[in-house]
């Protein structure tokens, strides 16, 4: 008889003599081991589940409250670009029209589209429509208009993205992204 033989029948005859009792409690202990470890295991999952769904609304809330504030901001950027008739731009409406362009970079870096968003910061970059030399590349000098129609394309592509739409068809604004990665390039 070789080894493997003598091994097994001397753990089946410790088996055999070993009560039933202690083997149905060896049974019962393993099988409370597999489920403790299969709810731990459960527990965890669910925790990192819950978390990563917790990022993902505070993700959303966030760039709702971006799409928000760039609309807003773009449209009081439409008003003083698009002076009143016989109204002058004056250092203080300069002024202003800096402080919405910097309003709108610093929101627009919470847009999770990528397209969107470096189309918006490259308009920011030109001052919408205010740099000679994009409204040479378009062949327009006429930085009021080019404005306007900035902010009217970035807030049709904010509001497609929040229905989740394909962006749309622009004039200006990623045209003003081409320019601007134009200019990096260079």
């Amino acid at each position: 008889m070789g080894w493997w033989a003598v091994a097994t029948d001397r753990t089946l005859g410790i088996m055999l003599t070993m009560g039933t009792e202690v083997l149905v409690g060896v049974i019962g202990l393993s099988g409370a081991l597999v489920g403790a470890a299969a709810a731990f295991a459960a527990v965890v999952y669910q925790q990192k589940h819950q978390a990563r769904l917790a990022q993902a609304e505070r993700r959303d809330a966030l760039a709702q409250q971006a799409v928000e504030l760039v609309a807003a901001e773009l449209e009081q950027l439409r008003r003083l670009l698009w002076p009143q008739e016989g109204e002058e731009p004056t250092q203080e409406s300069t002024q202003r029209i800096l402080r919405h362009i910097d309003a709108i970079r610093l929101a627009v870096l919470r847009l999770p589209h990528q397209e969107l968003r470096e189309a918006i910061e490259a308009a920011c970059m030109i001052e919408f429509g205010r740099f000679e030399g994009f409204q040479q590349h378009v062949g327009l000098p006429q930085p009021k208009l080019i404005g306007n129609a900035l902010c009217w394309d970035a807030q049709k592509c904010l509001g497609a993205y929040l229905r989740q739409e394909p962006l749309p068809e622009t004039a200006f604004l990623f045209k003003a992204r081409t320019y601007f990665d134009s200019m990096l390039s260079r």
